[in-house]
């Protein structure tokens, strides 16, 4: 056993690069069942003792904010001072480095962020029905602009509730209420590890200038690691992203913003505001993991798809979180911040318990297990500072998470109902799979794959639509259409044979290049539908493939006097 999981754990450090720091873990040759299995901490799973996490539980092995953060104790110690100074000192310098570099427009935010309910700057990430919700949600906040001078020693209590609980968003509200609660405050780990905050280190480290005064006024036991606002964004972000996941990750890369401006404000470090996102999401799992919770789960999903929230946006509505991109490269600079890999690489995912609830919502066609998949197949690299943990909190990327699987290991069969609405009815996997899987679309919901495929267990369709929007989305395998439809927008390559039956549709988009090149066997039969023919070319080729068997039963599309032609390696378009 011990063998084989070392196996596995270097077979997972195969990777497809994204950004220098980050990969998508591989699959690997083993149970899937131990690819997603929880591991116990010394306190237990976050999950089920979330509530030991109070102020007069001042031990790690009992309390699970302490321990969840635990690695944190390798560099730094209350008594002892610096365990390792290179990675302290690393973390203060990028702090540094970016309070010295910030924007104008990130002075006006990072203050903002500083002043705020932490959960009224999150609706910036609702993006265009962010109005809709201030409105129906009676949302408030006493901070909109810059002050004229700098704030005086002593924040004063506005005396303003973020949101109205009994408003027409009120679940929404409440849901987000709940999430922040009791169990949910970074106080406890911040008085245990007791670490200063960056400003106090360095004289490199530069306040923001509307907040130098509150901040050169605050005690000793103002603690930096880890960061409450960072741990709160994520708390709100996450519970808003549970009920409306059509903004699952402008919410998230929002929540991810906070920790940022906390660093831009000289707040905070970037382990402080790693160890908050560690924190707020164990907390958002847990309290949506609680069967108390599940009513109000299902109400505040519901207001979120309601017309309370969900009026026509406008086309040129403001919304900061627009880019998928740059919300990509924003989330995923955050969770490391480039810190050096200094513990073990090439470790196997880690799927903490319960942390499937976080893509209910946003992948609600595929159960438990499979979320969890998703999570252990697009978590980070081990041995980053503070991230492995031993549940694997750390590891957690939801933004890629959201997107779908990043590998396969074995056959995974999404069924998708449309009749269910929403993601259920339609749906886009982003990542770039590997594995030796195959992939099985069934049900009645479109499902497109936009990544640049590796994985080499073919695919199936089985039914409803899947569309491949990349050359090598299909991966390296056979491709089956036994019913349902099969759409190649683009030019699509398959690596292997391709066989259609008489219920299969396949729908191509024709361009002045081949539309399907197979490098196999075509085995053709049923439907062949064409769209955009504008431009066609007499003798144009379609479909190319090494040999083909059978014929389409049906053609569409085709404008008058045009036909299909089938030669010994290609499809052609042929006039008269």
């Amino acid at each position: 056993m011990k063998r084989m999981k070392q196996r596995l754990g270097a077979t997972l450090a195969t990777a497809l690069v994204l950004l220098p720091l980050m990969t998508p873990v591989a699959h690997a040759q083993a149970s899937t069942d131990d690819l997603i299995a929880p591991h116990r901490a010394q306190y237990g799973y976050y999950v089920d003792n979330y509530k030991n996490s109070t102020y007069d539980n001042t031990n790690p092995i009992t309390n699970p904010a302490d321990g969840l953060l635990s690695n944190f104790s390798k560099y730094w110690s209350p008594t002892k001072g610096q365990l390792n100074p290179s990675i302290l000192n690393q973390n203060t310098a990028i702090s540094a480095r970016i309070t010295q570099t910030r924007t104008a427009a990130e002075v006006k935010r990072s203050y903002l962020t500083d002043w705020r309910d932490l959960a009224y700057s999150l609706i910036a990430g609702l993006g265009p029905f962010e109005s809709a919700f201030i409105k129906n949600a009676d949302a408030k906040t006493a901070y909109m602009d810059l002050p004229a001078a700098p704030d005086p020693a002593h924040k004063p209590y506005s005396g303003v509730r973020w949101a109205d609980p009994n408003s027409k968003l009120g679940d929404m509200v409440k849901l987000v209420n709940v999430v922040r609660g009791r169990f949910g405050s970074a106080g406890t780990p911040k008085h245990y590890y007791q670490y200063q905050r960056p400003y106090r280190l360095s004289p490199d480290v530069l306040p923001n200038p509307y907040l130098n005064n509150v901040m050169r006024a605050a005690g000793k036991a103002d603690y930096d690691f880890p960061s409450g606002h960072t741990t709160a964004g994520f708390e709100a972000g996450e519970a808003f992203a549970y009920a409306f996941p059509e903004r699952f990750q402008q919410l998230i890369t929002r929540s991810s913003e906070v920790g940022y401006d906390r660093i831009l404000a000289g707040r905070h470090s970037p382990l402080a505001t790693m160890g908050g996102r560690m924190l707020g999401t164990a907390v958002v799992a847990s309290v949506l993991n609680d069967p108390a919770n599940k009513d109000l789960m299902k109400q505040a999903y519901a207001e979120a798809h309601s017309s309370n929230l969900q009026t026509s946006p406008l086309v040129n509505a403001h919304d900061d979180y627009s880019s998928y991109r740059e919300n990509q490269k924003n989330y995923r600079y955050r969770m490391t911040y480039n810190l050096p890999q200094i513990g073990a690489k090439g470790l196997a995912p880690r799927v903490p318990k319960g942390a499937e609830v976080l893509l209910a919502t946003r992948l609600p066609y595929l159960s438990n297990d499979q979320r969890r998949m998703a999570l252990a197949t697009t978590e980070i690299q081990s041995g980053y500072p503070l991230l492995d943990d031993v549940e694997g909190w750390g590891r957690l990327d939801l933004f890629s998470a959201a997107n779908g699987y990043g590998a396969l290991p074995s056959t995974t069969k999404v069924n998708m109902d449309a009749t269910k609405g929403g993601f259920n009815a339609k749906d886009v996997w982003r990542n770039n799979m590997t594995g030796t899987g195959k992939l099985v679309k069934q049900g009645t919901g479109d499902l497109a794959l936009n990544g640049n495929n590796q994985f080499t267990g073919g695919v199936q369709v089985d039914g409803g639509n899947l569309t491949l929007n990349n050359a090598n989305a299909a991966g390296k395998g056979d491709v089956k259409l036994t019913d349902g439809t099969l759409s190649a927008p683009v030019t699509v390559k398959l690596q292997r044979g391709y066989q259609q039956a008489q219920r299969g549709t396949l729908a191509l988009t024709t361009t002045k290049t081949t539309a399907l090149k197979i490098h196999g066997k075509a085995k053709l039969a049923g439907t062949l539908r064409l769209t955009n023919l504008a431009g066609l070319k007499n003798h144009q080729s379609l479909i190319t493939f090494g040999s083909h068997q059978g014929k389409f039963s049906h053609v569409y599309g085709l404008p008058k006097g045009w036909h299909v032609t089938y030669t010994a390696h290609k499809l052609e378009l042929v006039r008269g």
